[in-house]
Formats: C-alpha cells, structure tokens, sequence
C-alpha cells in the first residue's frame, strides 16, 4: 500500500467510523410514534421469524410491503439471538438500520471513487456520513436506508461491469433485483437501465455484445425477482410486480382535490372510512390507514371488489383529472416535483429545521450540476447510468406519490455521481490545460 493509499484509508475508516456512530446513537435514541410503514415491516419481519411465512391471516394486504426491508429486520432478530416474545425487535432492527447506513458510506466512496478518483469517493463519502437526513433515518423501521444501500451497490456493480465480460452484467442485474425488492418502485427503473445499457454500449463494442450486456443485466434481474414475483402473483391470485399497491398509490397521486398527498386523500374520504368501520369515528384522520380508506373508496362501488372497484376509482380519476383538467395536473406533477427534492426526509412526526433544508437543496444543486457538467465533458457512460437512475426514479415516484422520502434513497448515488462529475470535469480541464501548453490554473490566473 502507497502512502496516498494508506491516507485515503485512514481517512475512509474517520468518516464511516463518524458516521456510523451517529447511526449508531440515533438507532439508541430511537422515540416517538411510529407510522403505519413501521408497524407492518416490523409485523411481517415477525411473521418470517416465527411462521416463515410472509403475513398471517389478521394482515390483509401483506403484499403491500416490498419483501427485503423484513427479512433484514428478521435477519436482525436472528443474529441478535432474542427471544420472539420478548419485543426486542425494533431494537434489533434499528442496529440492523444503522448498519445499513454505515455501509453506505462504503458503497457511496467506493462508487464515486470508481467513477472519479479517490477524492471524488471521500468527498462524496462524506457527505453521506453527515447528510442529516440519512443519519436520523436510522431510527424509523422503514426501506429507505436498505433502499438506498443497495440502489447504490447497484450502480456500483454496473460500473464494475461496464469493462469487464457480459457475464458481469448478469451480477450487477442481481445486485439490482436486490435493490428492486427493496423498493418496488426501482422495477420500472430496472428494466429502462437494462434497455439503457444496451444502448449505449452500441457504439464502444457493437450490436452483439451491446445486447448481450443488456440481457445478461435482464436476467439476472429476473433470477432475483422471478421468484418473489412468482409467490407473490401466486398467492393473490394476480399478477403482483414486487408489491400490490400500484393502482392505490396511483389513486392517490391523480385525485387532484387532495394534492396528490396521502394526507389530502385521507381528509376527503375519512368520513366514507368511517361509514364503513364505525369503530374510526373518534380517531383522528391522521391515525387512520391506508387500508381503511381505500375500504371506504372501495365501499362506494359495492358490486365490485375491493381491487376492481379502487380500479374503477382510477379510472375515473384519470378521466376527470389527467383528461379533463391537463393544465391544473400538470401543476399538481410540477409541486410533486418539488416536494420530492425541496425539501429533506425527516420521518415521522419531526419538525423543518431551515439549516437543513438549505444543507440538503446545496447538496442537490451541487451533485446534479457536477454530475451533468462530468457527463457533458467526459460521456462517460456509465456517470450517465447514475444520473439516469435518478432521473428515471424521480419520474416514476412523481407519477406516483411524490414525498421527501423518496429522495433520501436516491441521495447517496446522486452524491456520488456529483462528486465523480466534478472530479472528471476538473481532470478533462486539467489534460486540455496540459495539451494546450498551460494549466487550468495558469488559464484562470490569465482571464482574472
């Protein structure tokens, strides 16, 4: 090991160490009321434990949930060696949350420092380390943190395979069948890297092996998903890609009086929830469920069932709203932009914290700028891929339900592109500096 070596592992082991003990605190100070999200994958997860199977007969929609989030937290159990009925779980789930963390910010250097250098991964390793946000996400039981583990460990795998055989592809599509059971709504996005991979390796390596690379990433996504996808469609009776909530969630994110939010959702038809379960009528909205709303709008189509008639409730809603008000649903698509990335995942019940949010906007502005100025000087693809992912993701959650939350998983590839990009752009400076007889800095010094 060279001694730039030996300073960037020391300085690599500073920052994980950091971090991980501030993952480690926020996992011990754990408090507050935990979101209906927590309670299931903490239910599920004791459902793998005890029965080994996936929901018991009290939970209606088990399928709801993406699979990996509980069988991480189960996994925990294991390991911790507590007893079932102990109700030590989430105790054991959040060290299981901060050790996800923690392993971000490996996978967060070891991607930039791919793409860009070992500066670029220390810079953006470090930015993950004390992003706020990706800190006291590690006290709320839910996917974001594995979310945004294996998402980046994908890029990194495709990466990796950029250079190497096509049989590598098949490795960085598991690693992204992973990511996708994780997070359901990664699907979509999956399967337009794999048509993006190919297309861009048309022209470095030909029409063969460009479709070779993008089928090799095809099936090892599908070796990784078939199989959830295949139980899951089974045991509904339906075919269920990942999760079944898309055409709930899509109802949600088209019915225009309520702003596309959950929140807004609820207040319209809590008073049709309460018609059907009379035992919510002295609950406030906020404490009332996904699942007993939609049995309220499912209520008022009696002759169909439930999925037909939340179906139907789509429908129409894409009729009166997409197709009858396009100018007013443009302006709903443009705010949900807005809250997915202008502001920061904080969960739960905590409050804005100005600094935060003005820390988080820099860090987006900054990583996008220097991801997209790295692309444009260098084209390098796979810095292209990266950026992709986040463009792709972004769209599909702002037709779905935009939040602040679904821009915490995204934060840590989206740091390593930006620092990747700014260190690629500066060294694309630097070769033109050197070919044209001056340095970058010689050039700057002139123009001052």
């Amino acid at each position: 090991m060279t001694r730039a070596q030996a300073i960037v592992a020391a300085l690599l082991g500073a920052l994980v160490v950091g971090g991980g003990a501030l993952r480690l605190h926020a996992a011990d100070a754990a408090r507050g009321n935990a979101v209906a999200d927590e309670h299931a994958y903490v239910e599920l997860a004791g459902d793998l434990r005890t029965d080994h199977g996936y929901g018991d007969p009290v939970m209606r929609h088990p399928f709801h949930w993406a699979p990996a989030t509980p069988a991480l937290f189960a996994a925990a159990e294991d390991a911790s060696d507590v007893d079932d009925r102990s109700g030590q779980l989430p105790e054991a789930a959040r060290t299981a949350q901060a050790v996800v963390g923690t392993l971000s910010i490996v996978a967060t250097f070891a991607l930039a420092a791919t793409l860009g250098g070992a500066l670029a991964g220390l810079g953006a390793a470090g930015a993950v380390a004390f992003y706020p946000p990706l800190i006291s996400a590690t006290d709320r039981l839910t996917s974001e943190p594995l979310g945004a583990l294996t998402l980046t460990l994908a890029i990194l795998a495709l990466a990796w395979a950029w250079r190497g055989a096509p049989a590598r592809f098949a490795v960085a599509g598991a690693v992204l069948g992973v990511a996708c059971l994780a997070r359901a709504d990664l699907l979509v996005v999956a399967l337009m890297t794999c048509v993006a991979a190919g297309l861009l390796s048309l022209r470095p390596v030909g029409r063969r092996p460009a479709l070779a690379r993008g089928a090799a990433l095809a099936v090892g996504l599908l070796v990784v998903t078939g199989p959830w996808i295949a139980f899951a469609s089974r045991r509904m009776g339906s075919v269920v890609p990942v999760t079944d909530g898309g055409a709930s969630t899509l109802l949600v994110a088209t019915y225009l009086p309520g702003d596309g939010t959950i929140f807004g959702f609820k207040h319209a038809f809590a008073a049709q929830a309460r018609r059907v379960h009379p035992s919510l009528r002295h609950r406030p909205v906020w404490s009332i469920t996904s699942t007993e709303i939609m049995d309220g709008v499912a209520a008022l189509r009696p002759k169909l069932p439930r999925d037909a008639a939340i179906s139907a409730a789509l429908r129409a809603n894409l009729r009166r709203y997409v197709l009858g008000h396009p100018l007013a649903f443009a302006g709903l698509e443009a705010r949900k932009l807005w809250r997915m990335w202008g502001s920061y995942y904080r969960g739960g019940f905590h409050g804005v914290s100005a600094w935060i949010v003005w820390l988080h906007r820099a860090l987006v502005l900054l990583a996008v700028a220097g991801a997209a100025f790295g692309l444009w000087r260098t084209r390098r693809p796979e810095l292209g891929l990266a950026l992709l992912v986040v463009l792709a993701a972004t769209a599909v959650n702002v037709v779905f339900v935009a939040e602040p939350r679904h821009n915490v998983r995204l934060m840590p590839l989206l740091l390593a592109a930006g620092a990747a990009g700014w260190a690629l752009a500066w060294r694309s400076q630097a070769c033109n500096g050197r070919n044209a007889g001056y340095s970058p800095r010689k050039r700057w010094r002139a123009s001052a």
